[in-house]
């Protein structure tokens, strides 16, 4: 076994499993909010989309896409994580090979 395979788990790799999970978890709920919107749009008859209706139509929409970016966002946050922790891997080989 490497070290690193017997190090214990890192703030750093515990943050990335999470960042990980929440990035799918987000995109399975914009998938879900994007059909939950089709179905509005297709099956509520035009004469009944306003006031609260139509408000509620819109506000998923809107939602969806907010989830969407944050989804997005988040995948960025959980390569720069990965890149972190590509890093310390680096530096933790070249502290154990300097200590031999």
């Amino acid at each position: 076994m490497t070290a690193t395979a017997t190090a214990p788990r890192r703030p750093i790799d515990e943050a990335h499993r999470r960042t990980t999970q929440v990035q799918k978890d987000l995109e399975v709920a914009s998938a879900e909010l994007g059909l939950a919107h089709e179905a509005l749009e297709r099956h509520v008859p035009p004469e009944v989309k306003h006031g609260d209706v139509a408000w509620a139509i819109g506000q998923n929409a809107s939602v969806e896409q907010k989830v969407q970016e944050a989804a997005e966002e988040l995948e960025e946050v959980t390569e720069l994580l990965r890149e972190e922790q590509a890093e310390r891997e680096r530096l933790q080989g070249e502290l154990d090979r300097r200590k031999n």
